[in-house]
């Protein structure tokens, strides 16, 4: 399937409440037509926002409330990415800016401890949080989060790998994400049962042949097993069905192992950098509600298209809150 055989899905709202100039004193609700608004049981809140002033505005609301918190931040790659938009069938779509991450490496931490510090207060006694980066500021940011949660909260380091072309010639090829993984408390819950998988077929080949298999230990071959902590996922541009047109988006089969693990149906979930909305995708085919942040108004209708494709679709609702820092970073 060739280049732009998705650019039908490359839709692009134009919401003039997101673009709108001015600042906000506190988030304001935006009406959504029905088609987007939704109606089923399950519910997604989504703001057009700077996480960090939101969460400050939102404190007493949203205090221990989230099970799991997934963050997918920029990675401190001194790049500029960017979205596609008004793309349809035989049609190229236009490039438009998603979100830079260009500023100095110093400010990138210190920007992003403020935000991890913030999300900890919202996770329940039993939650998790996630954070998705890769090598570029991974080994920093887990000292930050070992500070903010004790090293004795640190679960896992999930490394998700994938294949795709490089152009890189003087050193191994760069083809993982590091996923950290920390908890509120030791009372964390994780469903271990929900993300079984098969065990691979030289496995049930070996223990079928010989009685000595796994140095006296035999697996229950027929449950599966508990994934490893590295995983394999082809990226979105080889999951061709899921495009939409904005350039880090993650395969819904990543999310769907983490909303799996460490949520329950009916609890909360919530991405505060919540790009094309995989998060709020995965969370309400799950039985999730979520809370979907992104100052990226492109980023908000992508959600938004999305989520309204569902069936059922949840109900949305959706939010403003521009406040004078945001607007001056902009």
């Amino acid at each position: 399937m060739g280049r732009g055989a998705y650019e039908h899905n490359y839709t692009q709202l134009n919401l003039p409440e997101l673009t709108r100039a001015g600042v906000d004193a506190a988030p304001v609700e935006i009406a959504l037509p029905p088609a987007l608004a939704g109606s089923g049981p399950i519910t997604a809140e989504i703001y057009c926002a700077d996480n960090l002033a939101l969460l400050e505005a939102a404190a007493g609301r949203w205090s221990g409330r989230f099970q799991l918190l997934y963050l997918d931040p920029p990675f401190g790659s001194g790049k500029v990415y960017a979205a596609r938009v008004a793309g349809e069938r035989g049609r190229q779509a236009q490039a438009v800016d998603a979100y830079r991450d260009d500023q100095g490496f110093d400010a990138y931490l210190a920007w992003l401890a403020a935000r991890l510090a913030a999300a900890r207060d919202l996770l329940t006694e039993s939650g998790s949080l996630y954070v998705h980066l890769d090598w570029h500021a991974v080994h920093y940011v887990k000292v930050e989060l070992d500070r903010i949660f004790g090293r004795d909260r640190f679960l896992n380091e999930i490394i998700w790998c994938y294949h795709g072309p490089s152009p890189i010639r003087t050193a191994f090829k760069r083809k993982h994400d590091n996923i950290l993984v920390y908890t509120r408390s030791k009372r964390y819950f994780f469903d271990a049962d929900a993300v079984r998988v098969p065990y691979d077929a030289s496995t049930v080949k070996t223990f079928a042949s010989s009685s000595k298999a796994g140095f006296g230990k035999t697996p229950d071959l027929e449950r599966g097993k508990v994934p490893e902590d590295w995983w394999y996922f082809p990226v979105v541009a080889r999951v061709h069905s899921e495009r939409v047109g904005y350039d880090t988006q993650k395969p819904e089969a990543l999310l769907e192992r983490i909303v799996k693990a460490s949520s329950r149906p009916a609890d909360l979930v919530g991405d505060l950098f919540a790009g094309s909305g995989t998060t709020g995708v995965v969370a309400a085919r799950l039985g999730r509600n979520s809370v979907l942040v992104d100052r990226n108004p492109v980023a908000i209708e992508k959600s938004l298209l999305r989520l309204a494709r569902l069936n059922p679709a949840p109900a949305v609702r959706m939010w403003r809150y521009i406040d004078q820092q945001s607007r001056s970073d902009q």
